[in-house]
């Protein structure tokens, strides 16, 4: 039945499906990510900006903000007692807001606001009244935070949001079951090994993962059983180079009118322009500007200085050699030229990169509720 939803021509029309399915029980993977969450609900994947925002003035309507990539929620009553009529925003939603938080910004936080957003996912996705799901996570720290994500995710919690169709508040309980939580980056490794995309690796042979996210590059090391043999991050993901052209777009001289004067860009409006391929920043004749030239050159410094970091790690610990796959996932590994530059390189890189840890997680509870 998840084909139903999965397969229909917009995200509106699946919500509408899915709530509509009679499935009481979906088993998911969640990965919190640093710029961007990304969770797969059965066959159903969503990706949000990994932001919150407390709704501190409960008598503003603050319910009117819907979207594929932001909600509204309300904790009514459930496990836990201390969020109880708590409302927040979360993703393009919170971000709205003046006094957001950043997830990234304070890996704590992506422990103690664990289950605020999977229930943002469960909003925009508009799961049905008195739904089971099951679930893997994971963390940077599963050690430090595993005991205490689990204990703040797992359990019954009723909530309200908006529908994204009829726009009316509703009210849904869910039941929460924690399956597993682990490291960063394991649940790619399962999806290469187990997962449709498997890579063929005897448990003596050793394949290398780059993991380019928003905030890293994350070099991992592992065999054919999954064992992670060494691990090496490098610092500035794709977000340090949004934020390198924008730097560089602050620079120009070339003011298209009063309006623009003096303006400082946004890293994420720059994010846009190179997700829609336009390149340009800003969505009007007043603000609007190409940067391809910033592109190119900002791509040059930022990729040249981590892949030298990233050749001296692989080398350094003879791994380079002995590696019988390199291999590409996360969100950055898509950016234009960087596809092709991994690809010259002998990158395995696989589809929907950004989505890889997710689909992991989700066949690792599979694994786990022995389906």
């Amino acid at each position: 039945m998840t084909a139903i939803y999965s397969n229909a021509k917009n995200w509106l029309v699946q919500a509408e499906l899915l709530a509509q399915s009679g499935l009481t029980d979906l088993i998911a993977g969640k990965d919190s990510g640093a710029g961007y969450g990304k969770a797969i609900i059965g066959d159903f994947s969503i990706m949000m900006p990994a932001a919150y925002s407390l709704v501190r003035n409960r008598n503003i309507m603050h319910h009117e903000t819907i979207s594929k990539d932001g909600a509204w929620v309300r904790y009514v009553e459930g496990t836990r007692l201390d969020l109880k009529d708590v409302q927040f925003f979360w993703g393009s939603a919170a971000l709205a807001q003046s006094d957001h938080t950043l997830l990234h910004e304070d890996k704590a936080k992506k422990a103690e606001l664990a289950l605020e957003s999977i229930l943002a996912d469960l909003a925009v996705l508009n799961i049905p009244d008195g739904f089971k799901l099951s679930i893997s996570l994971s963390n940077h720290n599963p050690e430090r935070w595993g005991q205490e994500i689990k204990r703040r995710v797992e359990g019954t919690h009723t909530f309200e949001h908006l529908h994204p169709v009829t726009r009316s508040i509703v009210t849904k309980t869910v039941e929460i079951v924690v399956t597993g939580i682990y490291p960063e980056g394991f649940g790619s490794i399962a999806h290469c090994l187990f997962g449709e995309a498997s890579l063929v690796l005897d448990p003596s042979e050793l394949a290398i993962a780059l993991d380019i996210g928003s905030s890293t590059w994350l070099v991992t090391v592992f065999n054919g059983s999954g064992a992670v043999i060494d691990r090496h991050l490098i610092e500035g993901g794709a977000g340090e180079l949004h934020n390198m052209i924008a730097e560089a777009l602050d620079k120009r001289n070339d003011r298209v009118s009063l309006l623009s004067k003096d303006v400082k860009h946004s890293p994420s409006l720059v994010n846009q322009g190179i997700i829609e391929g336009t390149f340009t920043y800003g969505g009007n004749h007043l603000t609007g500007k190409k940067f391809e030239t910033e592109y190119s050159q900002c791509l040059d410094e930022w990729w040249s200085t981590r892949i030298e970091k990233f050749a001296n790690f692989v080398t350094a610990g003879n791994y380079l050699d002995r590696a019988k796959y390199l291999v590409a996932w996360g969100g950055g590994v898509s950016l234009p030229v960087v596809d092709q530059n991994l690809a010259g390189l002998g990158f395995v890189i696989l589809n929907n990169p950004q989505f890889i840890n997710a689909l992991g997680l989700k066949l690792l509870t599979q694994i786990a509720r022995g389906a």
